[in-house]
């Protein structure tokens, strides 16, 4: 293989897993009342666009945080969850009913949607 070609082909590759996570501006109205955590029953697994994969581990504990027009926020309880694009974001579930559609960014203020909603299996701890 020649040098352009070598060259090409490094960029394509990589270029198909460093894309950048999409998001768009969004205001979190703060969760006013203290609630127990909730807990993942199952684990999920998360495909992003920019091919990144992320488990999401059952056992986990998520805190109502608040809401955004996309759905309900929960934070992680004694962890800090992460996505990854081109750069590292925390993370927090953004749930409509029991569906993933996406993460409220916290530093960006920003909600990264995904293309396809992921059924999670949420419990209430007790």
């Amino acid at each position: 293989m020649k040098m352009p070609a070598l060259f090409i082909a490094a960029t394509l590759l990589l270029g198909g897993c460093t894309g950048a996570v999409r998001h768009t501006p969004v205001s979190l109205s703060p969760s006013a009342a203290a609630t127990t955590p909730v807990v993942l029953a199952r684990s999920a697994v998360v495909t992003f666009d920019s091919g990144y994969a992320r488990p999401i581990n059952a056992g986990s504990r998520w805190a109502l945080a608040g809401t955004i027009a996309q759905g309900t926020v929960y934070r992680p309880v004694g962890d800090v969850f992460t996505v990854e694009g081109a750069h590292i974001h925390e993370a927090w579930l953004v749930l409509d009913r029991d569906q993933l559609v996406g993460f409220y960014l916290p530093a960006e203020r920003g909600f990264s949607p995904l293309r396809t909603p992921l059924s999670l299996h949420l419990q209430n701890q007790g």
